[in-house]
């Protein structure tokens, strides 16, 4: 799907406008972002697999930030600061933050003053004095301000300045009584010099926040210390006159960013998460800015080598592997629609109970109940049970209410099974979290998405999550939860059946003054379930039990068996000793195909064969649908490691009168030579190559007899034939 203006989409751009009037109504203030993320043309190393930290991608993520900023946002300034930081790791990992003043004064005049790269710099000890001189004379501070800072060993790192603002100036303060006149040592580790300043030996009245100015890898980095908005604001500009007048480019500012505030500063943050770089919009008000912003996104990924897909050695083509989670909150924390409409998030989480499409169709290869994003209904079994009582009392509660107590009713319910309150597809973990320094800002997070390839397909669906909010608004939904035990993931794994369940909920949208039209969607559908291959077939129609003896033989009809890739869950194992510790992996072997026949009626003439084995059909997408389940690799540990691989599966069309095969095809996981491949693919081109020759025409039992095997279909296996179980309890 290409990334058409929104002029060139006249039912779409009314679509938005009918969304906004709808949430415009209903006074409901419904900003939104989210956070897709990106990786290099041809992402080599484990910090584009696995990791979140590796050599190149600080230096790529300063080029992509830079290409965003001189295409987009003049004036604005890039923050290196402190991201998420997790057990088991030493620091916290690193995040840049792209800031702009949202009242249209210019933050940072000159972008060539900031580094925009990962090379080694050129710079020396001596210009970490220069800058601290001219910041000095600027802000009418005293020269004695500034003090040398050493390692432990002694050796000379830059300088630090006591440095706050006390809402009219900026002042400084005397450490020499506390910490002496000799150069102030920091504390060892490999932090910047502004976390590692000995503020405990200050005395208590001592001015604890400082400014700093070190040299690292070549580069002048200059730490901000925590400050208010305004002091933020005003000491930005001074900085850079103190660049200016050193005569530096390339230098780095890092250190804390001010208190959130996403309308007087709004902010884009690159951050390093594994395999990939995390991209954190601005929010906006509605969706046509963050149509504008997505677009500008992915022109500056593309113009440094970047892009939001990847192929496997195969050739199938994939998301990033990381999020592009939706965000919506409101124009402030205690604006959040979710707490001034009160009905509205316990409307969401029942909707998107309702439809599995929601939470299957638009995430990655990684999905189920051990995934970031497990539905409600994936976590613990008790928990719809609970839900209901919850949601019944959060629609109760009135507005305004007890935003403590709201974040409450769902914080020990929209969880993982480890009870991580942030994997969940629905999370809460930034509604109004005391535990979390950016906890409170009254936001809800939809994880179930995955980033797609084309700026156009992900914005479209951001749209239609902002429709079903708008749609819920305008009339909440309080239908109790489905059971949909184990027909959850028998059924909606399937893309036939997943695409009936969007087009019900368009339909839905539609029947709430919201035109949001289904085909809009079967580009990202095809996507997420891409065609392997297909039998072109014909059947010839009985005749009818009155017709003429005279009368014309029925006419052949066409149809299609179309095979495409379904999803999979990978299950979570049990612990196993990993380097002196313990370790838990997923279970990644198996995987799902779906054969679907154009036309119900072919299946009164034939059946399907895959392994020998009959599947069986359903109605879905105008025509009848089968799941295939199946062990795609060997690998250990694993479930059931007595069951073989069942690749290739062999597909066969058997006439239902001769039980002869009529049409027959190979699909192979990997190539049908069993070559390995030394690398990804290169292209699109070579991808697709690949992925062809995986389907492989078998003439070679056309015309062979076959014995139709009864299959016992267990209960929660309907719709899917489970070739490890078929091979065991098929008689």
């Amino acid at each position: 799907m290409k990334s058409p203006s929104i002029d060139l989409l006249p039912a779409l751009a009314t679509c938005a406008a009918s969304v906004e009037k709808t949430l415009s109504t209903r006074e409901v203030g419904l900003t939104m972002g989210g956070e897709p993320t990106f990786v290099p043309l041809q992402p080599e190393g484990a910090e584009w697999q696995t990791a979140a930290l590796g050599p190149t991608k600080l230096g790529l993520a300063r080029c992509f930030a830079h290409a965003l900023l001189s295409r987009t946002y003049p004036g604005a300034m890039l923050l290196h600061t402190s991201g998420k930081h997790y057990p088991g790791e030493p620091l916290p990992r690193w995040c840049l933050l792209l800031q702009w003043r949202g009242d249209g004064q210019v933050l940072w005049r000159d972008p060539r003053r900031l580094k925009r790269d990962g090379m080694p710099g050129k710079h020396t000890l001596a210009d970490t004095s220069r800058v601290i001189e001219a910041l000095l004379a600027t802000l009418k501070l005293p020269a004695s301000a500034a003090r040398p800072v050493a390692e432990q060993d002694g050796a000379s790192h830059g300088w630090v300045v006591p440095l706050d603002h006390d809402g009219t100036a900026f002042a400084t303060d005397d450490w020499s009584a506390d910490l002496g006149t000799d150069p102030i040592f920091l504390n060892p580790g490999d932090s910047l010099a502004g976390l590692r300043l000995p503020l405990d030996q200050l005395g208590d009245n001592r001015l604890r926040r400082a400014l700093t100015a070190e040299l690292l890898e070549g580069s002048v980095t200059i730490f901000i210390p925590p400050l208010l908005l305004n002091a933020y604001l005003a000491l930005i500009p001074v900085i850079e006159k103190a660049i200016e007048a050193a005569g530096l480019d390339d230098v780095i500012l890092a250190g804390y960013a001010p208190p959130y505030d996403a309308t007087r500063l709004p902010t884009i943050g690159f951050a390093s998460d594994p395999g990939v770089i995390e991209v954190n919009l601005a929010p906006c008000e509605d969706w046509q800015a963050y149509d504008v912003q997505l677009h500008r996104l992915y022109e500056a990924a593309s113009a440094v080598g970047m892009c939001a897909r990847k192929y496997q050695f195969n050739g199938r083509a994939v998301g990033t592997g990381g999020g592009a989670h939706l965000v919506f909150g409101g124009p402030t924390p205690e604006t959040s629609p979710f707490f001034l409409h009160p009905a509205l998030l316990p409307s969401v989480i029942r909707y998107f109970q309702h439809h599995p499409a929601l939470s299957y169709a638009f995430s990655g290869l990684y999905m189920g109940p051990s995934s970031q994003a497990p539905r409600i209904d994936e976590s613990t079994y008790e928990a719809l049970y609970e839900l209901e009582i919850a949601c019944e009392g959060a629609a109760r509660l009135g507005s305004p209410h007890n935003l403590a107590l709201y974040d409450l009713l769902f914080r020990d319910l929209l969880m993982d099974r480890s009870g991580n309150t942030h994997r969940a597809e629905i999370s809460v973990d930034k509604l109004w979290n005391p535990f979390a320094g950016n906890g409170r800002l009254g936001l809800v997070e939809f994880r179930a998405f995955e980033t797609h390839p084309e700026a156009a397909a992900q914005s479209l669906a951001a749209l239609f999550i902002r429709a079903i909010l708008a749609r819920l608004a305008a009339a909440p939904l309080s239908a109790p939860f489905i059971r949909w035990q184990g027909e959850l993931h028998d059924r909606f794994f399937l893309p036939a059946f997943v695409w009936d369940d969007l087009d019900a909920v368009c339909a839905d949208l539609r029947a709430h003054g919201l035109p949001f039209e289904s085909d809009w969607l079967r580009p990202l559908w095809e996507w997420r379930f891409p065609k392997v291959g297909a039998l072109n077939l014909v059947y010839t129609p009985a005749f009818a039990p009155d017709a003429a003896k005279d009368a014309p033989v029925p006419a052949s009809v066409p149809f299609q068996l179309s095979f495409r890739q379904a999803l999979e869950a990978w299950p979570l194992l049990g612990e196993s000793p990993n380097a002196g510790g313990v370790a838990r992996t997923v279970d990644a072997c198996m995987d799902r195909l779906e054969a679907w026949v154009s036309d119900a009626a072919a299946l009164d003439h034939g059946l399907l064969l895959v392994n020998g084995y009959p599947c069986a059909f359903r109605p879905a997408d105008g025509g009848s649908a089968a799941g295939i389940r199946y062990r795609a690799f060997f690998l250990q540990p694993a479930l059931q490691p007595h069951c073989p691989v069942n690749a290739p599966l062999l597909f066969e069309w058997v006439d239902k009168t001769t039980l002869t095969v009529t049409a027959a095809a190979r699909w192979h996981v990997w190539n049908p030579g069993h070559i390995p491949y030394t690398d990804r693919p290169a292209d699109a081109d070579e991808a697709a190559t690949r992925r062809a020759e995986r389907w492989e025409p078998w003439p070679h039992t056309l015309g062979e007899a076959r014995y139709i095997p009864r299959v016992e279909f267990a209960p929660e296996s309907r719709h899917t034939l489970d070739l490890r179980r078929a091979a065991l309890l098929s008689r």
